[in-house]
């Protein structure tokens, strides 16, 4: 047999093998192309596998961080509704005991009712009004404004009026007035002073305004209602000063009005009163606790 397969290979001639050898190389490589591409397939897949797996441990990831951000900001707003609910105690407590604190000075407010009056307590009259002109050499004596009086702009006049007011403490605590407002006026008390009424007693002191015809030289000095509103301005507060209460007067004493270049002073104002008694004005003070509570904070 293999002296028979010998010649038949021995006739095979170069030119055989020059015409079957490329034929043969695409063979090959296109075995081992296919080779190549069932390995790239299979990488790719191993590949794709891997992608999917690292995608699902992002996304895994993603979820657990999602969720543990979620716990937080519920932690968080959990401990900011408590740090507020805690606040809101704080200061529900806090009112509460102020409130009691207040009750109980109250009880050592004392009470006040304040009168002005123009000719005294014992003998109420009307606002009046007294004048004098003033000179190079001096001044005229005081007389009272009994009719209308018109003074030109080349005179001098001077005015004042005065008030007696009088300080009625209805209470049994001793009070103590503080003015906070002369209302451009002076009183007869030392500066820096304070009026001290006893319990159920009554004290007076006498209030004096003056003007000049210089004070009121236009419309708008005259209207300006610091040139006619007596609103003299006291506290009233308890003698150890935990409380205190603000009061106003709010008396009318409109003397005065232009007619083009003359001033013309009225004897008493256009709607005279005999008596103007002061109000409470709104908001107590605590002074103490209002002390403390600043140095806390």
């Amino acid at each position: 047999m293999v002296s028979a397969v010998l010649p038949v290979l021995g006739t095979v001639s170069w030119e055989d093998w020059e015409q079957w050898l490329p034929l043969a190389v695409s063979v090959v490589t296109l075995v081992a192309a296919l080779g190549a591409w069932i390995l790239a397939g299979k990488a790719a897949r191993r590949a794709t596998r891997l992608a999917d797996a690292t995608h699902k441990q992002a996304k895994a990831f993603d979820e657990q961080v999602s969720i543990a951000r979620e716990a937080l900001g519920l932690a968080r707003q959990e401990a900011q509704n408590a740090r507020s609910d805690a606040e809101r105690q704080r200061l529900e407590t806090d009112r509460t005991r102020r409130m009691l604190e207040e009750a109980r000075l109250d009880s050592l407010a004392p009470s006040i009712v304040a009168r002005a009056f123009p000719d005294g307590a014992g003998a109420p009259g009307r606002p009046a009004l007294e004048a004098c002109q003033l000179t190079a050499g001096g001044q005229d004596r005081w007389r009272p404004v009994t009719g209308q009086l018109q003074v030109g702009r080349d005179q001098t006049y001077a005015f004042r009026t005065a008030l007696t007011l009088w300080f009625e403490n209805v209470s049994d605590r001793a009070a103590q007035v503080d003015i906070l407002e002369p209302a451009g006026g002076e009183l007869d008390l030392l500066p820096g002073h304070p009026l001290v009424v006893p319990a159920r007693e009554s004290r007076s002191v006498t209030w004096m305004r003056m003007w000049t015809s210089r004070d009121l030289d236009t419309d708008q000095q005259i209207q300006d209602p610091s040139a006619w509103l007596f609103n003299l301005a006291f506290t009233a507060s308890d003698l150890g000063l935990h409380v205190r209460d603000t009061y106003a007067f709010d008396g009318d004493l409109r003397f005065f009005d232009r007619d083009g270049s003359w001033l013309v002073v009225m004897p008493e104002p256009p709607l005279p009163w005999t008596s103007d008694v002061a109000s409470v004005l709104p908001g107590r003070t605590y002074q103490r606790l209002d002390a403390v509570a600043q140095a806390v904070s």
